[in-house]
């Protein structure tokens, strides 16, 4: 999706295995720093009041490239990783890394920057997704979701959907998909395929795009970004307030269950005569604005309703 490097991307994925993004993010820099050299060395950025402390004077950054193939097929690298905290993982990266060394080689063309390996990668982009996927598969580390991960992120496969526990959910939300069995496995093969066939027959050539949208909205880091803090209930002065009993909630806590019919005007322009029509449409909504229901529901929530009223404009048209 990104064009990522697919060797980077390969790599970083195999570390993402029962991981989370900060841990991750700590191993792939840890990598780079012992096994290439830096690029350069930047004073970190300036504080918000614009001045730099006394330790960011003496501190500096720096940033290392991701190290190729051949540097991480050495046999000593395993041992290496797990002493930094690698796990499994470390296995993994080491005999991938030379699982590409000694199918490809490691002499590079005149002026190409990229070892015979990393080029070899790039051709996965010009296979069928299938192929693609079977090939990334015989690499240590790598199953289904890991190899859907780097078609969509580095290999121009728009339409794959990496598939975990947290998309199923998305799934069974929003697009009526099955809920597991209580006790059942989480994710097995069949399931996974289940998902992924449902949502790509929603979601089309770019369901890979639609999967990211949903899975990082439903992200609080994401789905509450640019948005104002909700403003608390403001208290009517010198109202009275009732003595309630151990457990119970007061009147003024809770809004009223009932509901209202909201009359939206729609001005609709007739087609053939070119006049403007004015239609009622009663919809019924809970009490309080459209603004507050948009700021609570989820992206997906949002799409469906601007699509049922659409719909209801459509057919006024006609």
């Amino acid at each position: 999706m990104l064009r990522q490097d697919p060797f980077e991307n390969l790599i970083s994925f195999i570390c993402s295995s029962n991981n989370n993004i900060s841990r991750i993010t700590k191993m792939v820099k840890s990598l780079c720093q012992h096994y290439s050299p830096p690029l350069l060395t930047l004073a970190p950025p300036a504080t918000s009041s614009g001045e730099p402390t006394s330790e960011e004077h003496s501190a500096t950054d720096s940033y290392h490239p991701f190290p190729p193939p051949s540097v991480l097929a050495s046999s000593e690298v395993s041992a290496k990783l797990r002493s930094l905290g690698f796990g499994y993982r470390a296995d993994f990266i080491q005999k991938t890394a030379k699982m590409l060394v000694e199918a490809h080689g490691t002499t590079k063309a005149v002026e190409d920057s990229l070892e015979p390996s990393e080029r070899w990668l790039l051709t996965l982009r010009r296979m069928s997704t299938c192929d693609a996927r079977e090939e990334l598969l015989k690499f240590m580390g790598v199953g289904r979701k890991v190899a859907d991960c780097i078609l969509l992120m580095s290999l121009d496969k728009n339409e794959v959907i990496p598939v975990d526990t947290h998309v199923h959910q998305i799934a069974v939300k929003h697009y009526g998909l099955r809920v597991l069995a209580k006790g059942k496995a989480n994710m097995t093969p069949k399931l996974y395929e289940e998902v992924s066939t449902k949502l790509a027959a929603v979601w089309g050539d770019y369901a890979g795009w639609a999967h990211s949208v949903l899975f990082t909205s439903d992200l609080r880091s994401f789905s509450s970004h640019g948005l104002p803090s909700p403003s608390p209930t403001p208290s009517v002065a010198g109202s009275p307030q009732k003595t309630a009993g151990a457990g119970s909630v007061s009147d003024t806590a809770r809004p009223s269950p009932t509901k209202r019919k909201r009359v939206k005007v729609v001005q609709l322009v007739n087609k053939g005569s070119g006049t403007i029509i004015d239609h009622q449409l009663n919809l019924p909504t809970a009490v309080g604005s459209e603004m507050d229901d948009d700021h609570i529901l989820s992206l997906a929530d949002r799409v469906k309703r601007r699509r049922r009223t659409k719909m209801v404009e459509v057919t006024l048209m006609q």
